[in-house]
């Protein structure tokens, strides 16, 4: 089975950088506690937020 980060990687094309990951990784957990999120949730969850970091870093222009 494919890890969160080969998943999102292969959405986009790229391979994210790693201060994007630590990024998606801090929003995923904030996500997780202030919704009250299941840990079994954790892995689906940080492939999408990957994605969406990685969307915000490229339109604020912080992703080549």
């Amino acid at each position: 089975m494919m890890s969160a980060v080969s998943r999102a990687e292969a959405r986009l094309g790229i391979q994210v950088p790693e201060d994007l990951l630590e990024k998606a990784e801090s929003l995923t957990d904030r996500k997780m506690e202030v919704k009250g999120l299941p840990a079994e949730y954790r892995e689906l969850l940080l492939e999408d937020v990957i994605v969406e970091t990685c969307i915000m870093a490229a339109i604020n222009g912080r992703c080549a």
